[in-house]
């Protein structure tokens, strides 16, 4: 798989590249604002690409909003006192446009429909679940590889993700003996104050046991153990498993970013669902 590149700009954090089509604000450091607004964009019209997408602060938003962003979703307590919104400026109107609103819509409705039913967490005897290491990278590669025509990230790549599991992302697996057939992880913030629920991928041969809720179960025992009050995913809006997965959990939806995202072959609008831990 191709990817787009990630960059630091001052020190904030971006991904930038004709893959997804856009730039990605990863991560704004304070003192980079707002100067950084005029950059990205300048950036986006040398390299032509229709979207610039970013997660920042609510207290760091206003430059952004003023310089034509639009805000998509918001999470509260994303930040260490201070709640998050994923903002995105369009440069071209088609990257707008959602020919597939109407299905979009279903599959979020009959999600909400599911709201706090709760997801299977016991798994069948054959399966076990396990944090993964290192030395699970090549077989976590495979599973993505199966699971992902494309994705925003290299994560079939076995270097990138020991990589990710050096930086602190939280991989836990599902195996039959020493087969992995399903795999979620937890990419902790920097200031250990939210963290996304995300890469969630299961064989197609284990499908209906369980799998997903399961792991989602024990990421978020896992980070809320670790003082994490805030957890999210950006989830694919076309989905109906994946979407009603975190709404049976009791996450609420946020809003929905527009052709955001290269996965599974195709740009796709991604939606947002967050929970707040409680005390």
């Amino acid at each position: 798989m191709l990817h787009d590149s990630i960059l630091a700009v001052g020190n904030s954090t971006i991904q930038m590249g004709a893959y997804n089509d856009r730039i990605y604000l990863m991560s704004l450091a304070a003192e980079d604002g707002p100067k950084i607004v005029d950059e990205m964009i300048h950036m986006a019209v040398a390299e032509d690409l229709s979207k610039i997408f970013v997660k920042v602060p609510v207290s760091q938003a206003l430059h952004f909003l003023s310089c034509g962003f639009e805000k998509e979703a918001e999470v509260p307590d994303m930040f260490d006192g201070d709640d998050g919104v994923f903002l995105s400026f369009y440069r071209y109107l088609w990257r707008k446009e959602q020919g597939d609103k109407e299905e979009l819509d279903r599959v979020l409705s009959v999600a909400e429909s599911k709201k706090g039913k709760g997801n299977v967490s016991t798994l069948p005897n054959s399966l076990q679940m396990r944090r993964l290491g290192p030395e699970d990278a090549h077989a976590l590669a495979h599973l993505y590889g199966q699971t992902f025509k494309t994705y925003p990230f290299p994560i079939t790549d076995p270097d990138f993700i020991r990589q990710e599991m050096e930086e602190g992302v939280r991989f836990l697996g599902v195996c039959e003996d020493a087969k992995l057939v399903g795999a979620a992880s937890a990419e902790v913030a920097a200031d250990g104050n939210s963290a996304e629920m995300t890469d969630f991928a299961v064989n197609p041969d284990y499908r209906k046991m369980g799998i997903a809720g399961a792991l989602l179960r024990a990421l978020e025992k896992d980070c809320t153990e670790s003082g994490i009050k805030c957890l999210f995913t950006i989830a694919r809006a076309c989905s109906y498993g994946i979407n009603s997965l975190f709404s049976k959990g009791d996450y609420e939806f946020s809003g929905q970013l527009k052709n955001n995202t290269n996965i599974s072959g195709h740009l796709e609008s991604m939606n947002v669902w967050y929970k707040i831990a409680s005390d």
